[in-house]
């Protein structure tokens, strides 16, 4: 298997810079314009954090691109760290509905190997798939133990693992 350079696409990134900019200038603009009372100002303090935290991670993902190869996968950025599938140690794969009826949300894999930072990636990144399934056979050749969570999410993917079915 050769390396493949993964990242998330510009349209998803500059959607999310547009929402924490309009987010930053929306909760800014009536501290630095209006006189508020201070309950309003800590509610807009709060929300221009939470929209300036918002803003770095997205530019965070800008700057990091993955590298995923046979051996590793690679996170090369600011925050960037190396996952060695041969020592994984964790695994996690989340699905977040975005309705109640389950049909619209994202998933999100958070994986580590001995050593090393933990790397959450989110279905919006290219190659996603290909990074899950990867993660998956590791875990299957270790002997990884997973949640039933993980292991449905899998399954919905599409992605079996050996030794890992569900339990009836």
């Amino acid at each position: 298997m050769s390396s493949a350079d993964l990242r998330y696409p510009r349209q998803t990134l500059w959607a999310d810079y547009m929402r924490a900019t309009a987010g930053v200038l929306l909760c800014s603009a009536p501290l630095l314009l209006l006189e508020v009372n201070r309950w309003l100002a800590l509610i807009l303090a709060l929300g221009f954090l939470l929209f300036a935290l918002f803003l770095v991670r997205t530019a965070l993902r800008h700057r990091t691109r993955y590298v995923l190869s046979a051996d590793t996968l690679c996170a090369d950025g600011p925050a960037g760290t190396l996952i060695e599938w041969s020592r994984l140690d964790r695994l996690k794969l989340s699905y977040f509905s975005t309705k109640r009826d389950r049909t619209d949300g994202w998933m999100q894999l958070s994986i580590g190997s001995a050593g090393g930072r933990a790397v959450k990636i989110d279905s919006s990144l290219d190659g996603f798939h290909d990074i899950v399934e990867r993660a998956a056979r590791a875990a299957e050749a270790i002997g990884l133990p997973m949640s039933d969570a993980t292991r449905a999410n899998l399954r919905a993917m599409g992605i079996t693992v050996t030794g890992q079915e569900q339990t009836v």
